[in-house]
């Protein structure tokens, strides 16, 4: 999805990573940059629910800006720094555990 995004346009990619969002005042008071950054977000915010399933849509549809989006779906999808060191050291857990017993062979040990 980065290369995705990437290549419609490295502003919208930065404004995801940035969280480049729509200014907190009135829009008659937006200056050519608040009017820039609020476009870059749209068109993020835009390409991420294109991207994504009914489900995920409904998740994410309440969130205000292109980096909330762009967030809860690194929590969903690949979990907190915590949740993925806990992966790894259950997944070094099973591998070092691996063995084949006595009465099996190889195919149902693979399995």
């Amino acid at each position: 999805m980065i290369l995705f995004i990437q290549s419609i346009d490295l502003a919208v990619w930065d404004a995801i990573i940035d969280g480049s969002s729509v200014p907190q005042r009135n829009q008659k008071e937006w200056t050519s940059e608040d009017r820039k950054l609020a476009q870059l977000n749209s068109k993020a915010m835009h390409i991420l629910f294109c991207v994504l399933g009914p489900d995920e849509y409904s998740r994410e549809s309440s969130c205000s800006n292109a980096k909330e989006i762009s967030d809860k779906l690194e929590v969903t999808h690949e979990g907190t720094s915590q949740v993925k060191k806990s992966k790894i050291n259950i997944f070094t857990l099973n591998y070092k555990n691996f063995k084949m017993k006595s009465d099996e062979d190889i195919k149902t040990m693979s399995d």
